[in-house]
């Protein structure tokens, strides 16, 4: 009988001991999806969610590049020797629901702002490009390495080429893109030139914003003949 009442308390004391260790896991899973959601971080051995999921990420193929066509005046591809970027197709678009910039729909394609300056009209075009996706990496993964002369090339639709070269590279946070940074954007860095200036999305995936909390901010000049 004793040792009946010994082996109770002892199973007794187990299923304790599973109930605190349970408690505390979901505790600990609950702190850790708050914290994922909230800011994005996370043990880097847990497999989730760590881009936008909607993109696109299939291949574009050598054939859909040729035969993209746009208006004469109109950038059609951008080259950025430095990055490997040849030929990568521009696409106009506007502002979303929330006034951001339309992303590309294409993990391979870059998207430009279609109110902003043409190639060789002398104003400032602004354009977007994604750097990482759920699989695979975007056209803009490495924009953040180049450096101040690395040279951009946009080609219009009527196939005339522009080169500008870079000005300036910044990395920002979401407050300070909102606050300073998209104003820079919106003009030269080299008041009286006509510029190109590049974006794309860095940092951490943030779920609860839906976007990631840093950009890359490369301003550009036209080169002159």
């Amino acid at each position: 009988m004793a040792l009946n009442i010994e082996y109770l308390k002892q199973r007794h004391t187990g299923r304790w001991i599973a109930l605190i260790i349970l408690i505390v896991v979901i505790a600990a899973a609950g702190w850790y999806g708050y914290k994922w959601y909230t800011t994005g971080d996370l043990p880097v051995d847990v497999p989730i969610a760590s881009a936008n999921s909607s993109v696109d990420e299939s291949p574009v193929t050598s054939t859909e590049i040729d035969e993209y066509i746009v208006e004469p005046m109109q950038a059609r591809y951008i080259n950025i020797p430095s990055l490997d970027v040849q030929n990568t197709r521009i696409y106009p678009v506007g502002l979303d629901a929330n006034n951001l910039l339309t992303a590309p729909v294409n993990i391979n394609d870059v998207v430009w702002y279609k109110t902003s300056g043409t190639p060789g009209n002398g104003g400032v075009l602004l354009m977007l490009g994604h750097n990482v996706g759920i699989n695979k990496n975007g056209v803009f993964y490495k924009l953040s390495t180049l450096v101040k002369g690395d040279t951009i090339t946009i080609q219009r639709g009527d196939g005339e080429k522009f080169v500008y070269s870079v000005v300036e590279n910044n990395s920002m946070s979401i407050e300070q893109v909102n606050a300073t940074g998209m104003k820079s954007m919106g003009v030269s860095a080299e008041p009286g030139k006509e510029a190109l200036n590049l974006m794309t999305y860095d940092g951490t995936w943030v779920p609860r914003l839906g976007m990631f909390d840093r950009r890359t901010m490369v301003r550009a000049v036209l080169n002159e003949n």
